[in-house]
């Protein structure tokens, strides 16, 4: 079969970044027909760069230099980022959206490897250095602009996450964002809090490594392994050695983020791209014809279907995510790029003009589409899902990943960064000459007075963090604080303690007198499981109800509670009254809470429904109404209900209680759960009868609590 030459061809792409490192297009939109297979002449196979007078010596990559791209490529990091976009808009269909972080990792991988293999057999070697500075050329810039503009927006608007801003941007400058938020226990796929405003740059950090290990990898494996087979299988065994640690490392209901995060854990993706590149190099798969053609297109449609699939169904919670989901949507990713860099139906498809002029900028449009949701999660949780801020979540991020291409990152590939810093400087020393005849003259001027002005504020807001008691602050006392709490076994069955029932004095004497004070509740024979919401009320719960047991956690689903529950019930220490405040990250089914009932046994189960700005909050909350319902040994604590009219006790995320709104918590738990000490649990099924929702509805008088 024809191929087409190498030093044009593979120059193309100067690899993706995360999650589109688009290359330099020139300045006319290349084709949308898919690369041929005639070589092409002299020039690159698509549309001219912007003049320059060095661009014919200059090598792929360099300013000035037209890159050939396979405009396929670019319909494959549209429908990547338009996924992962869709998954950060909390859309119910599709669950598995953060996928598409994993193409934009499996194109990373291709594209890099195959670029690198190209300049060893044009000029003998890699070249690192070079290939450092171009990755930085068309990396930083575009990161620089987003951290400081967010920065100062974070600063202005939501000055409550100052605090946080150190700690995120030395990680976003340093590419170590993902190991900070594994080590700060930050989940991907559940918070509390304001969502934090650069918690996608963990997929920068984990190409950036990539990007800083594998050419050194490469360069030694290419000196010690002649055969391309060979050389191919160690990338493949790369592949399988990270899926190998994601196995050994995860564990079944405990948060994922550590094994998502993790470069070692999530390199399968990156490493999948690389063996593809050394297996069918980009030349050869953009030359493919006949019977190869097909070929491709057939595993390309596989792949598309495959990767549907994937987003459809699968959650960031799934057990068989780890690392098989990874690693089956890395396969499948890896199809859809062959198939879309080759000149078949799949390529044809993916070269729309629309997806092409969307790929192209996806670089910006990730940078950008997490702060915009984030921030305006921040000002108005309960309208968050809403779809005109939706609709705003979707467009504001495009509009400034177009600005940020059209006069930040393109001038800077065409004509390098310091010529056209110089140019820049050149231009704002001249412009007030002009203002009076070129009132054009102005902009120069201007666009430098409000960088200056973002750059201070952003200044200010890292220098100055708030002061004063966070929701952060209040989680972590009450993480201390639960920590200090001892499970103690209580045996099934036994008789209430006299100092529970008001007529039932010790000794078997009774007095038929009515208490003047609120009954005692003993938490001795009580306890709890429950997630962040349960942390911020935790020291108010053990004040309701003294000796109460409290095992709540951060991010905690409600898988992970029924299987703490099961080994509690295993190890024989169940109390008389197990709460169960679970529902802020994610939905409850009702096989979960018949496997509650399950893991409890004779014993109370104390349901707490949830109050949270999220598409599940309805359905979690007709979940847990519909079981109190139908099971006698189940008890419903109405929460939404008590906190619905006083969200002035919530913090600005509109999910957490403050201090005040965590004894509203505990004193409408503790009423629920004095109701249960009162009388043993019915364990036989209902019969087929409307029976009320049993569950509290606290007034407005929470002054007074116990």
């Amino acid at each position: 079969m024809p191929v087409q030459p190498t030093s044009q061809l593979a120059t193309s792409q100067l690899a993706t970044s995360q999650p589109a490192s688009s290359q330099a297009p020139s300045s006319q939109a290349p084709s949308s027909q898919p690369a041929t297979s005639q070589a092409p002449s002299s020039q690159p196979a698509t549309s001219q760069a912007p003049s320059s007078p060095s661009s014919s010596q200059s090598p792929a990559g360099e300013p000035g230099k037209a890159a050939w791209r396979a405009p396929g490529l670019d319909g494959v990091r549209a429908l990547a980022v338009l996924s992962v976009l869709a998954y950060h808009e909390s859309l119910p269909w599709i669950p598995g959206g953060f996928l598409g972080v994993d193409v934009f990792f499996v194109l990373s991988g291709y594209l890099i490897t195959d670029l690198l293999m190209v300049r060893v057999r044009r000029d003998g070697r890699i070249g690192i250095s070079n290939f450092y500075q171009r990755r930085a050329r068309r990396l930083l810039p575009a990161l620089a602009l987003m951290l400081v503009t967010v920065t100062a927006a974070v600063s202005l608007l939501e000055p409550g996450q100052r605090a946080a801003l150190r700690p995120a941007l030395l990680g976003a400058v340093t590419y170590t964002s993902n190991w900070w938020q594994a080590l700060a226990q930050q989940s991907y796929f559940s918070r509390f809090g304001p969502p934090p405003v650069f918690q996608h740059l963990w997929s920068l950090a984990v190409e950036e490594q990539f990007y800083l290990i594998w050419p050194l990898l490469l360069a030694a494996i290419l000196v010690m392994v002649r055969r391309p087979a060979a050389r191919a299988l160690f990338a493949w065994g790369g592949a399988l050695a990270s899926a190998l640690v994601a196995i050994v490392i995860y564990s079944p209901g405990a948060d994922p983020s550590l094994v998502y995060y993790g470069t070692d854990t999530h390199a399968s993706a990156l490493m999948v791209g690389a063996a593809l590149a050394i297996t069918w190099p980009l030349a050869s798969v953009a030359a493919a014809a006949g019977k190869t053609r097909r070929a491709l297109d057939v595993a390309g449609t596989a792949g598309l279907l495959i990767l549907a699939w994937a987003m459809w169904h699968l959650g960031g919670s799934d057990p068989v995510l780890y690392p098989y989901g990874l690693v089956l949507a890395a396969a499948a990713a890896g199809g859809l790029i062959l198939a879309a860099a080759a000149p078949g139906r799949i390529g044809s498809l993916l070269s729309w003009k629309p997806l092409r002029w969307l790929g192209i900028r996806s670089y910006g449009v990730y940078l950008w589409h997490w702060p915009v949701i984030a921030i305006s999660a921040g000002l108005a949780p309960r309208s968050a899902t809403s779809a005109p801020a939706r609709l705003t979540d979707a467009v504001l991020p495009v509009a400034l990943a177009a600005a940020s291409w059209r006069w930040l990152e393109k001038p800077i590939l065409s004509n390098g960064f310091r010529s056209e810093l110089t140019h820049r400087v050149r231009l704002l020393l001249i412009g007030p000459r002009g203002i009076l005849t070129t009132p054009a003259a102005a902009v120069p001027v201007l666009t430098a007075v409000v960088t200056l002005s973002v750059a201070c504020t952003a200044g200010y807001g890292i220098l100055n963090p708030q002061r004063g008691r966070t929701l952060q602050a209040q989680i972590a006392n009450g993480a201390r604080f639960s920590s200090t709490t001892v499970p103690s076994a209580q045996p099934a069955g036994q008789p209430m303690p006299w100092w529970i029932e008001p007529a039932r004095m010790p000794f078997g004497e009774s007095l038929h007198v009515k208490p003047t004070k609120p009954l005692r509740v003993p938490g001795t024979m009580v306890m709890a499981i429950g997630d962040s919401v349960m942390l911020a009320s935790a020291p108010e719960l053990a004040q309701a109800m003294p000796g109460i047991y409290i095992n709540a956690k951060v991010s905690r689903p409600m898988y992970a509670g029924i299987s703490l529950v099961d080994q509690l019930a295993r190890a024989k220490r169940l109390r008389q009254v197990v709460i169960v405040g679970l529902g802020t990250n994610g939905p409850v089914t009702a096989s979960q809470v018949s496997q509650l009932r399950t893991a409890v046994g004779d014993r109370w189960l104390v349901l707490i429904n949830t109050f949270v700005p999220r598409s599940w909050e309805h359905e979690v909350n007709s979940t847990l109404a519909r079981a109190a319902s139908r099971y006698p040994n189940v008890l419903l604590v109405n929460w939404h209900g008590a906190i619905e009219h006083h969200q002035s006790l919530l913090w600005n995320d509109n999910i957490h209680p403050q201090p005040v709104g965590g004894k509203l918590y505990a004193k409408v738990v503790r009423k629920v759960v004095l109701s249960a000490l009162g009388k043993q649990p019915r364990l036989r099924e209902p019969t087929r009868r409307h029976v009320p929702v049993t569950g509290f509805l606290l007034h407005a008088s929470y002054a007074t609590l116990y």
